[in-house]
Parts: C-alpha cells; structure tokens; sequence
C-alpha cells in the first residue's frame, strides 16, 4: 500500500511539474466568421519603396526597336517569352542574358535609357507602367509602345514563435498576415495570435501596429495584407518557460523518472 502511494505521489509530481509549463493552444477567429461583412475585401496596391528592384519590359510593334530599352536588366530571364498575348502587334521573344532590374536608390528614383531619371517612390505599379508609357510615346521612337512591371524582390520577414523564422521572397507580389505565417510553419504553441506585431516602413518613417488573429474581422483590417519588406513578429506569452525553467524541468523529469525506476526495482526484487 505503502509503495502504491510512492508510485501515485510521484507521478502526481511528474504531472503538476509539466503542467506549469503548459500553454493551451489559442485559437484563430474566435466566435466564428461573419461572411457576409468580409465578401467583398479590396486588395490595396503595393507602393514602389527605395531599395526595390523593378523588372520594367517594353513592348511595341517594332521590336527591334524595343530592344534597346531592355538593355539595362528590365527584361525577362534568359530564353523567356512575353506572357502578354492579344492583338498589339508582334510579342517579343526575349533572349538577353541581362538579368537584375531598375535599383530604386536612395532618392526614390531609377535611370531609363532615352527617358533618364524618373522618381518612382510611392507610385503603384500600374501608375509607373502608365508613366513609363508616356515618356515612350513622347520620344516617338516606337509604335504602340507600352511596359510590364513587376517587383522582383517581394519579400517579408516573419520572426518570433514560428516555426521556420526568416526571410521570404513572394513571387505573387501579394501576400496576407495568414499566408506568411503559413510560409513561417505557423505559430507556436507559445506564440501570442491576439497581438501580432506589424512592423512597416514608408518613405523613410516606421510604423509599428498590432494584429489580433483572434478576432474574425481582421480580414477587414487595412494591415491584413502585406506590403514589400514588412516586418512579422509573433511575440511569447506569458507561460513560455525560459532557458532555465527548461533546465529545471529536464533535471526534475530526469530525476523523477530515476526514483521511479528505482522503486519498481527495490518492490520487483523484494
């Protein structure tokens, strides 16, 4: 009787020392979605940051012509072919080794060859595209012309309790706070999903905001979606064990499980 209270009391012990370290798992959108608000979300567009990279295509009738503006690494991987397809005359198949793109420097501003310096912080994509395609017309060296532009370093960083913290580059140029936690494994048992930090920067001035994924209206949120080099960071809470509580907690299951062992042995040969 005397060893059955040994045995219980000691796994009693095992039981209360690993549930202080417990965190019961949070879940996403609490209380359920309400579909009828969150049908019609706009997806605002991506403004061009200092420090991107801009794949800038030119296209027009005569594409002999237009190949002189694709020299300076605005133009498709090697062997690639416009997808742009209808009825603007002949699509050119790009077979340049340039590679890279249109830096956006300090200043806000890239260098177009024949078109020169053109400030391009905080324009949209299509803005640029409508800009570039103007300045095209003026010099009226080309037919139809027009340009695709694309970023070609989209990226986010997701840090904290994830699973795969990191840096990730977002071929879509469109990503949401749920899609990067996806490409981070999702948050940990540990991780706080009521107060998701945003860090964001634009035009030279950081912002910082906080997301509740708790909460099924932060599809309406206007930091739902993800703008180029923003910033994730899922902080602890407060029941994450520290370095120490996680020493402590190996040296007492370690020790528990010895005695154990050791009773079982003692009553087996007794």
């Amino acid at each position: 009787m005397k060893q059955v209270f040994m045995m219980t009391f000691l796994i009693g012990m095992m039981m209360f020392a690993t549930s202080c370290f417990l965190s019961k798992p949070v879940p996403y959108f609490k209380g359920g979605l309400d579909t009828t608000q969150l049908q019609n979300i706009t997806i605002p567009d991506q403004l061009i940051q200092k420090g991107d990279i801009l794949n800038i295509t030119v296209y027009s009738d005569n594409p002999e012509a237009t190949n002189i503006f694709n020299q300076a690494g605005g133009v498709p991987p090697t062997g690639s072919t416009s997808p742009i397809s209808g009825t603007r005359g002949n699509m050119m198949t790009t077979n340049s080794t340039a590679t890279g793109g249109y830096l956006v420097d300090n200043a806000g501003n890239i260098r177009m060859h024949a078109i020169g310096v053109l400030n391009v912080e905080g324009l949209t994509r299509q803005q640029l595209e409508e800009l570039v395609t103007s300045k095209l017309r003026k010099l009226d060296v080309l037919q139809n012309p027009y340009c695709i532009i694309r970023h070609t370093n989209f990226k986010i960083i997701v840090l904290g309790e994830v699973t795969n913290p990191g840096v990730f580059t977002i071929p879509s140029e469109k990503a949401s706070v749920l899609e990067a936690l996806g490409l981070a494994g999702d948050i940990t048992t540990f991780g706080r999903k009521d107060n998701v930090m945003l860090i964001r920067e634009n035009s030279g001035k950081r912002s910082y905001y906080s997301i509740n994924l708790t909460d099924p209206m932060v599809f309406a949120s206007p930091n739902f979606y993800l703008r180029q080099n923003d910033v994730l960071v899922i902080q602890a809470d407060d029941k994450k064990p520290t370095a120490s509580d996680q020493q402590m907690m190996q040296a007492l299951t370690l020790g528990l499980t010895v005695v154990t062992s050791l009773t079982l042995l003692i009553n087996l040969f007794r």
